[in-house]
């Protein structure tokens, strides 16, 4: 079983290398339909029929994947804000009341499970796509490495220490034990990663640049907490269809719903600092376009990247997004020299 997973994770990685090596519309359109299965499988779980669940799954991601194509997306930030912000919450609300149902009678459903999935899904995918045009792969890779940090962190202490069971109604394996070790070690990873690595397309060195050490600890922390609740949410889902995988489309792993449930949450609010008001307001540089639009400070030279800024003549900061990201800022650092 481990050969196998060990298997199908190389074989993912190397489609998700692909995406990125090819260019910005392959990626988009790899992740869309990664996404889309996901949401398939979500339907699925809520007893949704194949044929309407891969219909609704499909006009969803092919909409979604239109928008990047037709270079919307930077003119949605505060749609985006909203959207991500009303999704946190009802994230929050629905998962509480169902962790308390006890006291508040509340009990996820097959309508619940089909109104969250057309909603939580097509967020996350755009959450994605915005934080893949803020900062490049880069960006995007460092905040799946805070989930499957959590996520491996909290296996591994959990086996080692676990005794105190954390949701056993809902996830058996899950410990108290873990959770705190997979706190422990992602925190003290990504404070590590801030200190010795510049690179400032690293999600947690723009919120401990921008947002200051203490508030980026609670980002960070905030993150972890959402990428467990994703995983618990999944296995309530589960429990509700009776069903141990989401699918079996992954030898090993199960379905991508499996693989993806703890990033649903994660990405959308991975996007909320740099448009929150919060940390607009925490440094000198940052624009009113967001931070992650206007940190560029990337491996090309600092003078190069002063001279671009000068060309516009009003002081303002150089939002990475309408200049084909990182990538079009390296273009740009080339013609000055």
């Amino acid at each position: 079983m481990l050969k196998l997973r060990v298997a199908t994770a190389v074989v993912l990685l190397l489609i998700l290398w692909f995406a990125i090596w090819a260019g910005p519309l392959a990626f988009a359109g790899v992740m869309a339909i990664c996404f889309g299965l996901v949401l398939y499988e979500w339907l699925r779980i809520g007893n949704l029929g194949p044929v309407p669940a891969a219909l609704i799954a499909a006009i969803e991601m092919i909409s979604q994947f239109s928008l990047y194509w037709a270079q919307a997306l930077p003119k949605m930030d505060w749609f985006l804000f909203i959207v991500n912000g009303g999704v946190m919450v009802a994230w929050g609300v629905i998962f509480f009341a169902e962790l308390f149902h006890r006291y508040n009678g509340f009990k996820v459903n097959v309508l619940t499970c089909l109104t969250t999935a057309v909603i939580f899904v097509p967020s996350a995918y755009l959450s994605l796509l915005w934080l893949y045009e803020a900062g490049s792969w880069v960006l995007v890779l460092s905040v799946f490495l805070i989930v499957w940090g959590a996520d491996i962190c909290a296996y591994f202490c959990g086996r080692a220490w676990g005794k105190h069971k954390m949701c056993p109604a809902i996830s058996p394996n899950k410990t108290w034990e873990g959770a705190i070790g997979a706190y422990v070690i992602v925190i003290i990873f990504f404070i590590l990663t801030w200190w010795f690595c510049d690179q400032k397309n690293v999600f947690t060195n723009f919120v401990f640049e921008h947002a200051g050490f203490v508030w980026g600890l609670i980002v960070l922390a905030g993150l972890i907490a959402l990428s467990i609740a994703g995983d618990l949410w999944e296995s309530m889902l589960k429990r509700l269809a009776g069903i141990k995988d989401s699918s079996h489309m992954l030898p090993g792993h199960g379905g991508f719903f499996d693989r993806m449930d703890a990033s649903l949450p994660v990405l959308p609010a991975a996007t909320l600092p740099d448009m929150a008001p919060l940390c607009r307001g925490c440094s000198n540089t940052a624009s009113k376009e967001g931070l992650l639009w206007t940190d560029i400070r990337l491996s090309r030279s600092r003078s190069a990247v002063r001279g671009l800024l000068s060309r516009r003549g009003d002081g303002e900061a150089f939002p990475l997004h309408r200049h084909g990201g990182p990538r079009g800022i390296a273009r740009g650092c080339s013609r000055v020299h």
